[in-house]
């Protein structure tokens, strides 16, 4: 299958990140001796279930190098407009395309193993879309200090993970809710518009679990929508603040120097 990694939006001078990133892409921050997605990159082309990589935000490699040849395409404005973007070029090159992997630029302690493991976790890929999550014990077992943002579900708090799979007919047919949904993702009220009260409550009042999710998805979505809890915190593990940065570029540092060690 094709995968498509999101690279783009850039820190404002307001947010925290534009210390380390100084206008340039959060992509770029470099992770011992290889940028961030190269490591991310690295580790998809490495995956025996991965042909070609889709790069979406930057418009060129800007100085990087990969195994393969790597597709590069523009910031299309917003999170679902880079997925369309590149969704679109797989379905133009393969319009029979049944499921896509989709990461996230800033998982830089991805490996190729945790992605093989991802797709025979999807198996035999009778849902249209695969989300992917970590629970609090496992984040904070891995990563103590993360300081992830974890939603309380019935019974288990969850981070969101940065990969998952997807059939692109989702797209054909939610692009809509998709955008409504990503720039409301940060008030209550206008997910309930969305989605409905209904939902909303039941999440508010944690009657919401991982097969509740599915179940009301389905509803929403209008395809089978499946939950993956992840076995590995990396996956979920993403520098989206400077300390997480620092976090990541340390354990790096470490993993490095253990491997040069043994070899």
């Amino acid at each position: 299958m094709d995968c498509i990694i999101i690279a783009g939006g850039l820190a404002t001078p307001e947010e925290p990140m534009y210390a380390l990133t100084q206008g340039q892409p959060k992509a770029l921050l470099p992770m011992g001796d290889r940028t961030m997605l190269e490591r991310v990159v690295d580790a998809v082309q490495g995956s025996q279930y991965v042909e070609n990589v889709v790069v979406v935000g930057l418009g060129s490699d800007m100085g990087m190098t990969f195994q393969r040849p790597v597709t590069h395409l523009p910031d299309h404005g917003s999170l679902v407009g880079n997925i369309v973007a590149g969704v679109n070029w797989v379905r133009e090159r393969q319009p029979d395309t049944k499921m896509v992997l989709g990461a996230s630029a800033d998982v830089p302690l991805l490996t190729s193993q945790m992605v093989d493991t991802l797709v025979e976790m999807c198996r035999p890929f009778d849902a249209s879309v695969y989300y992917t999550y970590v629970t609090r014990q496992t984040m904070e077992t891995r990563f103590p200090h993360s300081n992830r943002t974890f939603v309380k579900l019935k019974g288990i708090e969850i981070a969101g993970g940065d990969l998952g799979l997807m059939n692109p007919t989702v797209i054909d047919n939610n692009e809509e809710l998709f955008t409504a949904l990503s720039n409301a993702r940060k008030h209550a009220w206008k997910i309930a518009r969305v989605v409905g009260i209904g939902l909303l409550l039941k999440f508010l009042f944690r009657r919401l679990g991982p097969k509740e999710i599915e179940t009301e998805a389905f509803r929403v979505v209008g395809a089978p929508v499946k939950t993956i809890n992840l076995p590995y915190a990396e996956m979920a593990m993403d520098a989206d603040k400077p300390h997480q940065v620092e976090m990541l570029r340390a354990e790096l540092e470490r993993l490095d120097n253990r491997s040069a060690a043994n070899n």
